[in-house]
């Protein structure tokens, strides 16, 4: 048992999620199971009423029985807001909600409940109150998802330390000990909701992320969903009916085919009995036939490990070692062909459940260290000098009028650019007396020669406004700032030159929470009864 609170790490998963520490007697780092004995808990929320909910295990069964007070898979929601933002009467961000018992919940309030569990389970655990942590996301998560992590994070009542990309996470804790030994590691992160692939550098002591790529609504959850078609596609040619359209025979198939999948991983056929509206068929599915099915997922994944692997400017031959993270690569059809790509066999020292747990739990450590937070017989256990280093996934943008006429995007920072990083670039007024310059944050989009891009090829973020600029010419400079922190989190700001006078930016995300509305899902997560 820890001699202090400790800090924690915690793996936020679409179908999967699971907290760890740094234990101070061994210096391992150590998942923390639930008190039902589960070291990874379904990331499944289930509503028994206004004030109660059961996450984990448990709600995941009750699914197939009141279907309609479940919610799952809340990752891939991230970054969204409640509602629908419109702008000018065009739809810009779409948003995502679940209602239960009269109360709306956005994807930060789910998350939040499942991260509640996760630290109630670690206070019973261990014995001491916990509160400071550092949480993952999918690398290729834009600045709102991660964003809405960290809120998500609050919301529950940690201290968030920081936002950690997870192949980062996998990365450390398999390094930690190999830090004498320069490589290169490929990190092929599928997990039931999202897809990673980043490639880092182990040299001199730290880990570096050199690049990364990947689609965070591909998933586990797709081969399931492959497999869950095809079965009720039979059921509908022998009965005439689709267990599709009804809810508890959905999430049981669901059910049923998880175990399939998993079953398909281990022997050459298994079998499955789908029922419906008083009807029953049994199905003998073999491997190669799941495989014919899902053959389009698998060429995604292929074609996003060339896609990273040219962005870091390396060959193949480059690579040292190639870690598999996640549930979803024990699929032999992953397995193979991360093999045949690659030309490597993948590490098997890693759990592909527990390893993002584990670096979290380190980098949790780490920043901690820093802060002065934790005691000798923690930070006895940290590698001398261990620094580790993230770069941006997305290239970041501003708007504004080339030559006066026409409207582009203009490159802030350059994709795989080392974070923390401060960026300040000077732009002009169009107008004699312009009081107010608006500013658009984008992010994503591919750059020209000049280092622009069109309008619609990025996707915009957030708006702001310099306002009380004084009287002044056209073509006064504006200098525009963009700045992300440790945990990447971005950050902008504003400044009239030619007076000095400062115009503060408030980057408003579309997905995130006002002080307000955050603080009443504080208050309203804080006080529900949280059980598994």
């Amino acid at each position: 048992m820890p001699r202090q609170s400790p800090v924690v790490g915690i793996d936020l998963g679409t179908t999967f999620s699971a907290i760890a520490y740094v234990n101070s007697e061994t210096g391992r780092a150590e998942v923390i199971p639930s008190p039902e004995q589960e070291r990874i808990t379904p990331s499944v929320v289930f509503f028994e009423g206004t004030d109660n909910v059961i996450v984990g295990k448990l709600a995941k069964q009750n699914a197939a029985a009141d279907p309609d007070n479940v919610v799952e898979f809340v990752k891939r929601e991230m970054g969204k807001p409640i509602e629908d933002i419109s702008n000018k009467g065009q739809v810009e961000f779409r948003g995502w909600s679940r209602t239960f018992f009269g109360k709306k919940y956005g994807a930060q309030s789910i998350s939040a409940l499942i991260l509640k569990k996760l630290k109630l389970d670690a206070e019973t655990r261990l014995g001491v109150a916990v509160s400071d942590a550092v949480i993952t996301c999918p690398a290729y998560f834009g600045d709102n998802e991660r964003a809405a992590t960290k809120e998500a994070g609050i919301i529950a009542g940690f201290n968030v330390l920081g936002v950690l990309d997870e192949p980062v996470a996998a990365a450390l804790a398999y390094g930690l000990d190999k830090l004498d030994r320069d490589q290169k590691v490929f990190v092929f992160d599928l997990g039931g909701g999202t897809f990673d692939v980043a490639i880092l550098e182990i040299k001199g002591g730290g880990i570096r992320e050199l690049a990364a790529n990947g689609d965070h609504r591909l998933g586990g959850k797709d081969w399931d969903d492959a497999l869950i078609k095809h079965v009720a596609s039979r059921f509908s040619e022998k009965f005439g009916s689709d267990p599709l359209t009804d809810n508890s025979s959905y999430y049981d198939l669901q059910f049923r085919v998880v175990g399939l999948k998993e079953a398909l991983s281990r022997m050459g056929a298994a079998k499955l009995t789908c029922n419906h509206a008083g009807n029953s068929l049994s199905l003998q599915i073999t491997r190669e036939e799941f495989q014919e099915l899902t053959q389009p997922l698998v060429e995604k994944c292929r074609v996003l490990c060339d896609i990273v692997l040219v962005e870091a400017g390396l060959e193949w031959g480059g690579i040292d070692t190639v870690l598999l993270v996640g549930g979803a690569t024990r699929m032999p059809m992953i397995r193979e062909m991360v093999r045949r790509v690659t030309g490597k066999t993948p590490s098997e020292e890693l759990n592909p459940d527990e390893c993002v747990a584990h670096g979290a739990a380190w980098q949790a450590l780490l920043l901690a260290a820093k802060g002065g937070a934790v005691q000798n017989d923690l930070t006895r256990w940290i590698p001398s000098g261990l620094v580790v280093e993230k770069v941006t996934t997305h290239n970041l943008w501003t708007e504004a009028l080339r030559d006066g006429t026409e409207l582009r995007n203009f490159l802030m920072v350059p994709k795989f650019t080392p974070v923390p990083l401060e960026v300040t670039k000077v732009f002009r007024t169009l107008f004699d007396n312009q009081s107010s310059v608006e500013i658009s944050v984008l992010e994503e989009g591919e750059p020209a020669a000049d280092n622009t891009c069109a309008p619609d090829e990025a996707n915009k973020i957030g708006e702001t406004t310099i306002v009380d600029i004084p009287p002044s010419p056209k073509g006064s400079s504006i200098e525009i700032t963009f700045k992300y922190n440790a945990d990447g989190m971005l950050e902008a700001s504003g400044k009239h030159r030619a007076s000095g006078r400062s115009s503060s930016l408030t980057v408003v995300r579309p997905g995130g929470l006002s002080q307000k509305d955050r603080d009443a899902a504080v208050r309203h997560i804080g006080k529900m009864t949280v059980s598994g």
